[in-house]
């Protein structure tokens, strides 16, 4: 294996390129070091790498000054257009600076490459990397890039990494640390028991909000891993008056709201929609509305978050709308419940993940959402909305699999 390191901070590796040496990488002859992009570009040109680990903000030449961004992502755009480079097998990522990490997210999302975020204090991102290596050598032996299959039984997809995979990752279900299921993917192992019936569980959070990029990891979830349930679980904006801060939603059916044509009526522009609904699991919403009766559980759930918590949770079954933007102005809902005058919820992402569900190639897993209410679709957000919300959504998961989970992998008796 031949590893490329583009960093002008070369010094933090020496723990990693330590760790390596276990995975059969020689420090001296696999790995090559530069402090800079145009190092970098000349060694892409004439070698070929299994991985190159690129700093986000590095200097074009070795002896300026790392100040942006911009050469790191110039250095990517020549690794995808300049047929003089040799492309490397995968690219990591990785920086310090959020900003910069924000910035390049989008470009690093094109190549379907990740970013680590680097600290000093915690071997998380060494973790990833060594993670990286470990499916690399994998791959090889087994004659190239291939999707690492094997079935699990629950996948999680969240739309954010904050709030949303952090509450999934606070569930007492032994997680490990990051692995890639193929190029762009990855995820973290748990587990829980039911009973004597060890559960397996991934979970991973798309790179961007949004349906299509909830469809696309989605649907690499269900073709690497062949989940039986495949689930979403975030926050979500509620309809005034139907639902509260706080409520968790299980939403069916879901659609785009923003599906349909534009047209001029009567000298006058027009939106008129075509809704495609897609449906939840049925059997599954059949258990969602008796897990509704479970009211000691809802009413503790507060004070599982905190002992001053302000909110309260009710379990809701029904639509949930999905877009592409998100909604701040307190007006665009009411449009929106035109559509479905039952209307529970609005978000991003739902849409994409039923939408992956219902095409997937062979078993398609059992599928659902739920989503927890953080505002109203208006300007009055708050951090704390956001986090309870994910938090609720999180813990009625957990209790759904706890009451009736045995109902889906096995356990007759549904304890």
């Amino acid at each position: 294996m031949k590893i490329l390191i583009a960093d002008d901070c070369p010094t933090r590796y020496g723990a990693l390129l330590q760790q390596l040496m276990d995975y059969g990488v020689d420090r001296v002859e696999d790995v090559e070091i530069v402090v800079c992009a145009y190092d970098a570009l000349c060694s892409l040109e004439s070698n070929y790498y299994d991985l190159l680990i690129l700093d986000i903000v590095l200097p074009f030449y070795k002896h300026d000054k790392a100040t942006t961004h911009s050469h790191s992502l110039d250095l990517l755009h020549q690794i995808n257009v300049d047929e003089d480079i040799i492309k490397p097998g995968k690219v990591i990522g990785i920086t310090a600076d959020k900003a910069a990490a924000e910035a390049a997210s989008d470009k690093f999302s094109e190549g379907t490459w990740v970013i680590i975020e680097y600290a000093d204090h915690s071997e998380t991102w060494m973790s990833r990397i060594i993670n990286c290596v470990s499916y690399i050598n994998r791959s090889a032996v087994s004659g190239g890039i291939q999707i690492d299959r094997c079935s699990v039984d629950v996948a999680i997809i969240c739309a954010l990494e904050s709030p949303e995979f952090e509450a999934v990752l606070d569930l007492p279900w032994n997680w490990g640390a990051a692995r890639p299921i193929d190029d762009s993917v990855f995820v973290r192992d748990g587990w829980f028991l039911l009973g004597d019936t060890r559960i397996t569980v991934v979970a991973t959070f798309a790179s961007r909000m949004g349906m299509i990029s909830t469809a696309i990891k989605s649907a690499s979830l269900i073709n690497a891993l062949s989940p039986t349930i495949m689930v979403m679980t975030g926050i979500c904006a509620g309809v005034k008056d139907k639902v509260l801060l706080g409520d968790v939603l299980f939403a069916d059916p879901v659609w785009d709201f923003q599906s349909g044509k534009r047209l001029i009526d009567a000298g006058k522009p027009k939106f008129s929609s075509a809704p495609h609904q897609l449906p939840a699991d049925q059997r599954i919403r059949a258990h969602f509305e008796q897990l509704r009766s479970e009211k000691a559980f809802f009413n503790e759930l507060p004070s599982m978050y905190s002992e001053d918590c302000k909110f309260k949770t009710t379990l809701h079954v029904g639509p949930v709308a999905s877009g592409s933007a998100v909604l701040a102005d307190g007006h665009t809902i009411e449009e929106i419940k035109i559509q479905q005058r039952d209307l529970l919820g609005v978000e991003m992402e739902i849409y994409g993940l039923y939408a992956a569900a219902a095409v997937a190639n062979g078993q398609q897993p059992k599928t659902f959402a739920l989503k927890g209410v953080c505002d109203f679709a208006d300007p009055d957000k708050e951090n704390e909305a956001q986090r309870y919300a994910a938090f609720a959504s999180a813990k009625v998961l957990e209790k759904f699999f706890q009451v009736y989970g045995g109902r889906f992998f096995g356990k007759s008796d549904g304890q």
